[in-house]
């Protein structure tokens, strides 16, 4: 598996990095929820329906749950969680609701554990989605 990149120079003239380059992520196109469905059809014994069924069932309870303030754990999927934004106010008395929330964003933590204590980066977290990983510059 593989994430592709290709450099890009950063033409940000503000930018501390500008003229410099980077690696940019080059996507591979998008793949739709019944092209998931097919795939777990052809892996187990559920049909194509049954999975659509059981991941409508999972979105509507992991909206009613983030919607009531709880973060939902799904293990090695991660945690989703919904934030309230707001713009500062100097004063708590000053704050309103209806004024100062301005929105809400969800929130997303891949699942990881963090390394043993003899390794060389203590404090890193191994993301169960990164392993296996690699980077590959695209061919243009």
């Amino acid at each position: 598996m593989a994430i592709y990149y290709k450099l890009t120079q950063n033409k940000i003239s503000s930018d501390r990095n500008y003229g410099k380059y980077y690696a940019h992520t080059v996507r591979q196109g998008e793949v739709s929820l019944e092209e998931i469905e097919n795939v777990i059809e052809q892996n187990c014994t559920a049909k194509a329906s049954d999975v659509r069924l059981v991941l409508r069932e999972l979105f509507d309870t992991v909206k009613n749950y983030m919607q009531q303030g709880y973060v939902v754990d799904l293990r090695e999927m991660g945690k989703l969680s919904i934030a309230v934004k707001s713009t500062c106010v100097d004063d708590p008395k000053e704050f309103r609701r209806d004024r100062h929330i301005t929105g809400f964003r969800c929130k997303y933590t891949p699942h990881g554990e963090r390394n043993g204590a003899g390794n060389a980066q203590p404090h890193h977290i191994q993301r169960s989605l990164l392993e296996g990983c690699e980077a590959k510059e695209a061919v243009e």
